[in-house]
């Protein structure tokens, strides 16, 4: 049963050695930035610890629980973290192992965290909790220190590169794909979605154009962006390309840290959305 997820050689030397140790840990906290691959190697551990060829959608010994965006939430609540604590309390199905992964699990609300807390306190025989996480920081303390850490860092553009050359795509797309990624294969692997990229080129395109406008012009665009139900999304592909032009030296730090900040106010439903995008055209 080989390893689907590309890359990451000493983590997957580790849970290996773990495995046949037969010494898993209750908790791990998979950090790294996002869409490298954090989730698909924790369902590969789970594949792998509990001997299935294959991930299947009904399997009674795993869990995937995260903000349910299709209905536009952002966060986890406690009441989600309660029927994960049952599915623990249960003898595996299968086994050996029951796996709750938790994606996004810096967007538990305070209750959901303190849910959560009560299980790493007390953890079922023969479970294994896996947080995934790109902001390790905002998860409370008490939590952080009752997981084993595992750190993700991005792949080189060679890895990315090769993930995406089966695909046979013209040079400048490809390029484009690697150099945008900024080491996540996982975002470039979903540029072969439908339309995926053409929105990801046109989208850092009027991004880089914004950049030579004058503050009036940048204030029409903001409007015209938050009309558009995507435009978190496209905001999101400014930060990735905008990494990627930090490491070439093409960017100012500013920028980045100030998109960050951006993404951040976008992800939360409580904020003026067209105003925070005002402000970060007012001040890049």
């Amino acid at each position: 049963m080989p390893w689907s997820v590309i890359g990451f050689p000493k983590q997957k030397k580790y849970v290996e050695q773990l495995l046949k140790r037969d010494e898993l840990p209750h908790a791990l906290l998979f950090s790294g930035p996002e869409m490298i691959g954090k989730k698909l190697f924790a369902q590969d551990f789970y594949r792998l610890a509990n001997k299935r060829e294959a991930l299947q959608p009904m399997d009674a010994d795993f869990k995937l629980i995260a903000p349910n965006v299709q209905e536009e939430e952002t966060k986890i609540y406690i009441e989600t973290i309660r029927d994960a604590k049952s599915f623990l309390s249960l003898t595996p199905s299968r086994g050996p192992y029951k796996f709750l992964i938790i994606d996004d699990a810096d967007r538990m609300t305070p209750e959901a965290s303190n849910a959560l807390l009560k299980v790493l306190e007390e953890p079922p025989a023969h479970s294994v909790l896996i947080l995934v996480t790109s902001r390790p920081r905002v998860l409370p303390p008490t939590i952080l220190s009752r997981c084993q850490v595992m750190r993700f860092l991005p792949q080189t553009d060679a890895e990315v590169s090769g993930a995406v050359a089966s695909r046979r795509l013209p040079d400048a797309e490809q390029a484009f794909i690697v150099s945008s990624a900024n080491g996540r294969i996982g975002w470039a692997l979903r540029m072969f979605e439908p339309d995926a990229l053409v929105h990801a080129q046109r989208a850092i395109h009027d991004f880089q154009g914004i950049l030579k406008k004058n503050i009036a012009e940048r204030f029409v665009f903001a409007k015209k962006l938050t009309e558009q139900k995507d435009y978190q999304n496209v905001v999101s592909f400014w930060l990735w390309w905008a990494h990627g032009a930090l490491r070439r030296g093409n960017l100012a730090p500013r920028t980045v840290s100030e998109l960050i900040r951006l993404q951040y106010i976008l992800s939360q439903p409580q904020y003026n959305h067209r105003l925070a995008l005002e402000d970060f055209l007012l001040n890049v």
